[in-house]
């Protein structure tokens, strides 16, 4: 599967969510565009939604903090971008190298968009929503679906809607900020086996350390709030990465690709250089007389691995020198009587 030009599963594919954090303008949404480009992020993430389309107009906020004492419906129609200003930043990102794409969360706006979105995400809150999901899947682009407040009956009901060749799930903890202790990062490797589809990780953490977690566990895409200051009040700024954090966990992720390696275990070849020097082979404790038959007492597993390895003790003890041993001498297969 690949979105834009990225395989997913050839790496993992790393998403500054700019989400709402532009506050509604569009030069500091092409801004941030610009410096996720610059930490490395593959991808960059907005919310689309027209206000009227998502939440009635006399609907209370559950988190007036994020509202700044406004109704939810006028905060969101704040937060609205045109077709224009999309067009636009879709153009910021090709230019920056970057993927540009959104979470769509009704059909007008997936379809306003239709022509520069390589893939649709369905954010938590939408994964009961059957009809834009199955808007959404006609679009034959590969969706996202993150899975904060699913139960696994929920997402068992999602996966019976969207192709499972063009389906990632992410695990996600639809807590602002999520608490260390309902992370639960293990949900990762067991919805990969459950469902037998790609997953990746929704960091709603402070931090690095639990999206690099993630990493460790098979997560194939990581989505990490962004903004250029985590010190604004409204909106998801203060769980959200700066471009310092932002490209500090890019380089932790690509180092954490490197540490993981191949699925089997074997030294390299470096490490077996490094054997020789710090394992051992069985030493002459003392002087052996040609015709002796060794005891434990006679040999001694010292350093340098230059001769028998210790790990073959039952063999060697019992059997005859052929030749005289000086102490201090490693054994070799020659010296004895097999």
């Amino acid at each position: 599967m690949k979105i834009g030009d990225r395989d997913i599963g050839k790496g993992v594919f790393i998403t500054a969510e700019i989400g709402n954090n532009h506050n509604g303008d569009f030069e500091t949404a092409a801004r941030m565009i610009e410096e996720a480009a610059r930490c490395g992020a593959d991808g960059v993430k907005l919310q689309l939604f027209r206000a009227e389309r998502l939440v009635t107009e006399s609907a209370p906020s559950h988190l007036p903090h994020l509202t700044g004492g406004r109704s939810i419906f006028e905060r969101f129609k704040g937060l609205e971008l045109s077709k224009e200003e999309l067009l636009k930043l879709a153009g910021v990102a090709k230019r920056a190298g970057v993927v540009f794409f959104g979470s769509v969360f009704d059909r007008e706006s997936a379809d306003m968009v239709e022509e520069i979105m390589p893939v649709y995400k369905i954010a938590s809150c939408d994964i009961t929503n059957f009809p834009l999901i199955r808007h959404v899947v006609k679009k034959c682009r590969p969706v996202i679906v993150s899975t904060g407040m699913a139960s696994l009956e929920e997402i068992g009901a999602v996966m019976n809607e969207i192709p499972r060749d063009r389906l990632i799930l992410l695990h996600c903890v639809s807590r602002y900020p999520a608490p260390a202790e309902t992370v639960n990062l293990r949900s990762i490797p067991f919805l990969r086996e459950e469902f037998g589809v790609p997953v990746g990780y929704s960091d709603h953490t402070v931090g690095s350390v639990s999206a690099l977690g993630a990493v460790a566990l098979g997560a194939v895409m990581i989505e990490k709030h962004f903004t250029l200051d985590k010190n604004q009040e409204m909106g998801d700024h203060r769980l959200s990465a700066e471009p310092r954090d932002l490209r500090y966990l890019v380089d932790g992720i690509r180092s954490m690709e490197t540490m993981l390696g191949r699925y089997m275990k074997e030294p390299d070849g470096a490490e077996l250089e490094t054997s020789k020097v710090m394992r051992r082979s069985i030493f002459a404790r003392e002087d052996i007389p040609v015709g002796t038959v060794l005891t434990q007492d006679m040999l001694i597993p010292l350093r340098p691995a230059v001769g028998l390895s210790p790990a073959l003790i039952d063999d060697v003890i019992g059997r005859k020198v052929v030749r005289h041993v000086k102490k201090g001498t490693p054994l070799t297969r020659e010296m004895l009587s097999w």
